[in-house]
């Protein structure tokens, strides 16, 4: 897509925490560095969860007057992360502070670079459109049922409040957190590392096999995008992917014949195989000079060994597990 034009992320030998950080090894600070993102991330996901729980009590429901609005309940869930977000990390994401959001780039991606990555966001969707017939084939032999997140968001969209959550305020406040909190700060620790880390942090906070997988791939063509050219862009392309690609498509299958809708949904799985692999090798030396001219210090994927992203990973697996049934 588009060649790296920043200099290589290395940091100073002091860290990014300055001289209170310098007298630990460079593993044990990126380690701190992502423990600290992956328990605001864990707070985040306990308390979204928290307030999803009591809005949709009958009582709470019935006195806000939402029992009868599908959808309405997770629009003002979303709103109040919203709020928290810009509570908790006002100064990051308000540009301001030594990891502030980047809202503006020196340039703006083209048309290339923009159709290029709904290329690979559809690619990643066909692989997990792969991967989840896998599972569904293995889990039918062990004699289990997977319950698959998509099933389950396509089951629960009614009216038009369930879609503008989903399709618009869901994208933006995870856009906030993910490319906007947790991967600037880990930036210091270096730009790829950044971007990776972040994406898996995405990943494990949606606990589904098949879904986080999707998310992990997702997290990386938004990275990438927003290291280069701002949230807003990551942003637009988030909305554009659970919007078009996702509510829309889903909506349109679910509208015409069977037969069609199958047709469709095999012509764009067909489609983001190809179409992503031509744009992963279009742009193979691109993708070689990123990553040398962004590596990494020694020792900072030793930061991954990190008790609070061991904490986000068994989450996710506990409620992987909880997606599978007895046939």
């Amino acid at each position: 897509m588009h060649q790296s034009q920043h200099a290589s992320s290395q940091v100073s030998a002091t860290g990014p925490s300055g001289s209170a950080a310098a007298s630990r090894p460079w593993s044990a600070q990126v380690c701190r560095g992502v423990d600290l993102q992956s328990l605001y991330a864990l707070v985040y996901l306990v308390v979204a969860n928290l307030i999803a729980g009591v809005l949709n009590l009958p009582s709470v429901a019935a006195a806000l007057g939402i029992a009868r609005q599908p959808g309405l309940a997770d629009l003002l869930g979303d709103l109040v992360m919203l709020v928290f977000l810009f509570g908790t990390r006002s100064q990051d994401l308000r540009g301001h502070g030594t990891n502030p959001v980047q809202y503006k780039a020196q340039t703006n991606p083209g048309p290339a670079v923009l159709i290029g990555a709904i290329l690979l966001i559809m690619l990643a969707s066909s692989i997990e459109t792969g991967f989840t017939w896998v599972v569904n084939q293995g889990s039918q032999a062990l004699g289990l049922v997977y319950h698959s997140t998509t099933s389950q968001i396509a089951a629960g969209q009614h009216g038009f409040l369930s879609p503008l959550d989903t399709a618009i305020l869901v994208p933006v406040v995870e856009e906030f957190l993910l490319r906007g909190v947790v991967m600037g700060r880990l930036r210091p620790y270096g730009r790829t590392f950044a971007i990776v880390t972040s994406s898996f942090i995405f990943a494990c906070l949606h606990g589904d096999i098949t879904q986080s997988l999707f998310t992990f791939l997702l997290g990386l063509v938004l990275g990438v995008i927003a290291m280069e050219y701002s949230i807003l862009w990551s942003m637009a392309l988030h909305i554009f992917n659970n919007l078009i690609l996702a509510d829309a498509m889903m909506w349109l299958t679910q509208t015409v014949p069977a037969r069609t809708g199958s047709m469709i949904n095999q012509g764009m799985t067909l489609l983001g195989l190809i179409g992503g692999l031509v744009v992963l090798w279009l742009i193979r030396g691109q993708l070689a000079d990123r990553l040398r001219a962004n590596r990494s210090r020694p020792g900072t994927y030793k930061g991954w060994v990190s008790l609070g992203l061991a904490v986000l990973v068994a989450l996710a697996v506990v409620n992987a597990a909880q997606r599978f049934s007895l046939a």
